[in-house]
């Protein structure tokens, strides 16, 4: 099955240019990453300024920044975020941000920021953003108290032992 690009996956991108923009020119203070995304909804670097859905992952990057950051740490075990290369960053933080704030479904998050490693990254990024961001929303359902997709798998493996 092909991927297929929506006006959301567009959006993505757009916030993805402005946090990579903002940690480039070391502003990634609040204030100053909702300046410079006020200014990219009507001066942008591409074709197309950012857009409703893609202010919305800045501004909640923006207000859970110290959240969002924190838990990528605790997902990425052995990968501090300043031995990130920046794209994967913020793909990281955009895509936790997007969990965390907007709750949008496990598997679309996945998929998308997967899909903007595969365009903006390596190869091995790919399977590095999948892998954190999975454990982002473990840990996220631990947090809350929600069933994890370990947690699921784990249940569905007793029940078939049981049934032997």
């Amino acid at each position: 099955m092909a991927y297929r690009e929506t006006s959301r996956s567009t959006q993505r991108a757009r916030a993805l240019d402005v946090l990579f923009e903002a940690d480039e020119r070391y502003l990634l203070d609040t204030q100053d990453l909702l300046n410079l995304l006020e200014d990219r909804r009507s001066i942008s670097t591409s074709q197309v300024p950012i857009g409703d859905f893609g202010s919305q992952l800045v501004t909640a990057y923006a207000d859970e920044s110290y959240n969002v950051d924190t838990l990528i740490e605790a997902a990425s075990e052995d990968w501090s975020l300043e031995r990130m290369n920046v794209v994967d960053r913020t793909i990281l933080r955009l895509g936790t941000a997007e969990l965390l704030v907007l709750d949008t479904p496990r598997p679309t998050v996945v998929a998308e920021w997967a899909n903007q490693a595969r365009k903006l990254s390596t190869d091995r990024s790919v399977g590095f953003v999948m892998g954190v961001l999975n454990k982002v929303a473990d840990i996220r359902a631990r947090e809350t108290g929600q069933k994890s997709r370990a947690a699921d798998a784990a249940t569905g493996q007793a029940r078939t032992e049981q049934q032997e």
